[in-house]
């Protein structure tokens, strides 16, 4: 009887498009829905305001990353680069790295007498910030799904991470490289959980538009066909994205501009102690930039709350039992299980990518925190105009997400193959200022879009209502599973004592689930998200009236 009903719920919900799925008993009529039953969200009272809409803007362009991702990082590179030494020169130790910077530099590394070289390092960091990430995000994506404590997740991950940027006033020496690897690791995590669950909002704030809530009434009352409403849904969610994503990077380059009036006013080109300092000052400063502009979303976020916890269940263990239900559930979920895994690849490749032309860019400026904020605001200034001129040119000629994402695919994988001609000469390759520049200055047409259109996409093949838990998924393949390829990188240069040698690496991270993406059907991912809504909410009563029993 009960696989009888199922059946009966899996066909009526595929009489109706994707963004309109709810779970309920199909039977119920108009009988007033069991409070622990899922739903997904469904817009109640009046639209998304322009003040919201432009809150949740100003937010994205204070949690900008340069303060929590690009400078953390650069200061820690700093002084790990400071405290290494030429292994080639004996008694280990004494002669420094900035005595001859084409030699070798390690430090010690492992207790005893080991030691590592500082690159290796730098990418070890790497890896144990994205695992950290993956058990934080298993534990609370799911979670955030229900109750009314979403709003929450944000600010807490945020008030964190406020904490831990702003210990890096007291980081600025050499002696002190590891407790900057300590405030590197628990920022970056900190810092990505709160950019993850706030871009997890995003497909219910643009579901929330005015323009939506017009196509919903117009599919319901026949005017338009479900592939135009799913269209516009499509466009909503692509509009929000990359106009989040463009004014980010505006933050990003007005947030580049103040630290740069800060590093001369402490005269970080003056000497070795203050360019240290000057990177710690620029971290504080884009810590206070994104408080000032995370606090009118703060105040003006509607509330969007999502269904209770079913009855028996907690806060503590459900994240994981949910995880676990997806777990199972996932070879009906194919095309969202497929990008999940293209995504986990293509993410590692991204990540490396970028890990490995940062070590070459601070190398090249020999550390300069003026040079690579220079580098940055070059590099926010190409976002803004590649993100919103990418928007403007798929609304205009009607291209799908999925194929804007494959183009700037492409181009990244021309970024790491760039980086392979520098194994075989110092011309090109990642060696020569002019490169950087030009890296930089073309970051808005390949990894600036693509993450955009990546969100965007996802978005695509998300059950509705599951927005939380599966970007918290996406969370952990994109950042949290993304150790993998620092960690060989790691490998690999210590293997080949050239770091040029693991783009070839990174490329093919990249290539491999750009090809396996072309395979992926928005289509087919609408009809088993609907499906898997009604499985879900199925389970969840059986397990109510066994608990009742």
């Amino acid at each position: 009887m009960a696989e009888r009903e199922h059946e009966k719920e899996v066909v009526v919900l595929d009489t109706l498009p994707f963004t309109a799925v709810a779970a309920p008993d199909p039977e119920s009529g108009a009988k007033e829905r069991a409070p622990h039953d899922l739903i997904h969200y469904t817009p109640v009272g009046a639209p998304a305001s322009n003040k919201e809409v432009y809150s949740y803007y100003a937010y994205y362009a204070g949690n900008n990353g340069i303060g929590s991702f690009q400078y953390s990082n650069l200061l820690f590179q700093n002084l790990i680069y400071q405290a290494g030494f030429n292994p080639n020169v004996l008694p280990l130790g004494s002669v420094a790295c900035t005595v001859d910077a084409t030699a070798p530099c390690h430090v010690w590394w492992g207790g005893g007498h080991k030691h590592k070289a500082y690159e290796s390092v730098v990418l070890i960091a790497s890896g144990l910030t994205f695992v950290s990430q993956a058990v934080l995000f298993l534990a609370v994506g799911s979670l955030a799904d229900y109750g009314n404590w979403n709003p929450w997740v944000v600010r807490g991950f945020s008030i964190l991470c406020y904490a831990f940027e702003f210990g890096f006033l007291g980081v600025k020496t050499a002696s002190k490289w590891r407790a900057a690897m300590a405030l590197y690791i628990l920022s970056s995590v900190t810092w990505w959980a709160s950019y993850v669950f706030f871009n997890a909002i995003f497909p219910k704030l643009s579901h929330d538009l005015p323009e939506v809530r017009n196509a919903q009434e117009e599919y319901s009352n026949g005017k338009i066909t479900e592939t135009e409403y799913e269209y516009r849904c499509s466009i909503a969610r692509s509009k929000i994205m990359n106009f989040s994503y463009g004014w980010n990077n505006v933050g990003f380059t007005v947030c580049c501009a103040l630290s740069l009036g800060a590093l001369f006013g402490v005269g970080a080109d003056d000497s070795v102690e203050q360019n240290n300092w000057g990177y710690s000052v620029a971290v504080a400063v884009c810590t206070g930039f994104w408080i000032i502009l995370a606090i009118p979303w703060f105040l003006w976020e509607k509330k969007r709350p999502g269904p209770p916890l079913p009855p028996g269940d907690n806060y503590l263990t459900f994240g994981f039992k949910q995880t676990w239900f997806v777990a199972k559930q996932v070879w009906t979920l194919k095309q969202t299980f497929y990008y999940l895994v293209a995504f986990f690849l293509l993410a590692d490749g991204l990540s490396t990518t970028l890990t490995l032309v940062s070590i070459a860019q601070t190398q090249v400026v020999v550390f300069s925190a003026t040079e690579n904020t220079y580098l940055i605001m070059v590099q926010g200034g190409s976002c803004i105009v590649g993100v919103f001129g990418a928007y403007y040119i798929q609304e205009y000629f009607k291209i799908r997400t999925k194929t804007m994402l494959q183009i700037t695919n492409f181009g990244c994988f021309l970024v790491a193959i760039w980086g392979m001609i520098g194994i075989w000469t110092t011309k090109a390759g990642y060696h020569n200022l002019w490169e950087f520049w030009l890296f930089n200055a073309q970051f808005g047409l390949t990894l600036g879009p693509q993450f955009a259109y990546g969100q965007s996409f996802m978005a695509e093949l998300v059950p509705r209502g599951r927005e939380y838990m599966f970007f918290g998924l996406l969370g952990i393949v994109s950042k949290g599973s993304a150790w993998i390829g620092p960690i060989v990188s790691s490998a690999i240069v210590d293997l080949n004592g050239n770091q040029w040698t693991a783009f070839p690496w990174a490329a093919s991270l990249i290539l491999v689930p750009a090809i396996g993406i072309f395979f992926i059907s928005e289509v087919k991912s609408r009809k088993e998200c609907a499906e898997y809504l009604a499985r879900e909410a199925h389970h969840l009563r059986k397990v109510d009236a066994e608990k009742s029993h």
